[in-house]
């Protein structure tokens, strides 16, 4: 009975320890699958630790980019409406917005506008902006005669790379450029620490750098400022002769999917110009 007692004993302890290696194996497997899911699928971002994901955002700024493509012929008279209005706007301490730029393109996608307003309490500040645009009168008209001068409109509410340095160089003249990148999902975080190190070899040059958190997702902006093309095309020469910055750059190649590069003016009333 002794032999029969001790056998069976150790014949159950030795089927629940493979049963608990079984269940913890089967864990892992989960985890690495739901990981997986979230990355490839879904698209989202896995954990990091807290000094990589401070690269990404200043999360108490949000930054609201209208992409407005004019019908060919009413640009100015688009810009000419929005004069009379946006100004305002920018200049009223009730609505928590300010107008950052605005811009449009001479040389690339043409007859488009670009319009950013900085919320700078995240975005509490932006629901309680939507609210008060409502509430003033005659801007909802604004909004429709506009809206007959367009032949498309987007937005995209973005956060602020940490990372990007403060442009202070507020001379008026230059052209701005933008680029639009729209990266692999995925891959954010490896960009941001790539361009955290390459934006500081270009630092007076870069005006801003954004990354979509709604709208059309998995899109990154860079704004740079020149005096005019010529001073862009030294300056990139100049920044290609850098080993580092063509290593740095270069790795961000194959995170990227469609790349649109704008050359812009500011309207006569954007604050930044």
């Amino acid at each position: 009975f002794q032999h029969y007692y001790i056998t069976n004993n150790l014949r159950l302890k030795t089927e629940m320890l493979i049963l608990f290696r079984q269940l913890r194996h089967q864990k892992r497997l989960f985890s690495t699958w739901t990981d997986t899911f979230d990355k490839y699928l879904i698209g989202a971002e896995p954990p990091v630790k807290d000094q990589h994901s401070k690269l990404l955002a200043k999360r108490n700024l949000i930054y609201n980019i209208e992409i407005q493509d004019v019908k060919p012929g009413y640009v100015s008279e688009y810009l000419s409406n929005a004069e009379k209005v946006l100004p305002d706007i920018h200049a009223d301490n009730d609505i928590p917005v300010e107008l950052y730029g605005q811009f449009h393109v001479q040389l690339g996608q043409l007859d488009r506008i670009y319009t950013i307003w900085r919320h700078s309490d995240g975005y509490s500040a932006v629901d309680k902006t939507l609210l008060q645009l409502n509430q003033i009168k005659g801007y909802g008209n604004f909004l429709e005669e506009q809206g007959k001068l367009l032949r498309k409109r987007e937005q995209q509410l973005c956060y602020e790379f940490a990372f990007w340095p403060q442009y202070d160089d507020y001379y008026d003249g230059g052209i701005f450029e933008l680029r639009s990148y729209s990266l692999k999902a995925g891959c954010l975080y490896e960009w941001a620490n790539a361009w955290s190190k390459a934006v500081n070899l270009r630092e007076k040059d870069a005006v801003m750098g954004l990354c979509s958190q709604i709208g059309d997702m998995y899109t990154v902006h860079h704004i740079w400022r020149y005096t005019d093309l010529e001073h862009r095309k030294t300056e990139r020469d100049m920044s290609w002769q850098s080993g580092e910055w063509a290593d740095l750059v270069i790795k961000t190649v194959p995170m990227i999917k469609n790349l649109q590069v704008n050359i812009m003016q500011p309207s006569i009333y954007s604050p930044l110009r």
